[in-house]
């Protein structure tokens, strides 16, 4: 499974986001990758998936989630898309 979260440096809950999802990659056997969407692979994918909030979770190239998720919640995401 494939997890990309989408970040920004102006984003306030975006480190506690990249907390939560590390965490999960911890525990579970994902490909994680953060990606700034001022960067241009973040922004390929922002510009392909037509986000406009960040955080923002892409699983298997699929908007899943905006927001900031719990770790519960992030755990349950990750073991119904594998």
């Amino acid at each position: 499974m494939e997890v990309r979260l989408l970040v920004s440096k102006w984003c306030p809950v975006c480190p506690q986001a990249e907390q939560v999802w590390s965490e999960v990659a911890r525990r579970e056997p994902i490909d994680y990758q953060v990606l700034d969407i001022a960067e241009p692979a973040g922004r390929a994918l922002v510009a392909k998936l037509r986000v406009r909030t960040v955080p923002a979770l892409v699983v298997d190239g699929k908007l899943t989630a905006v927001g900031l998720q719990s770790l519960g919640d992030a755990l349950k995401i990750a073991q119904q898309a594998a």
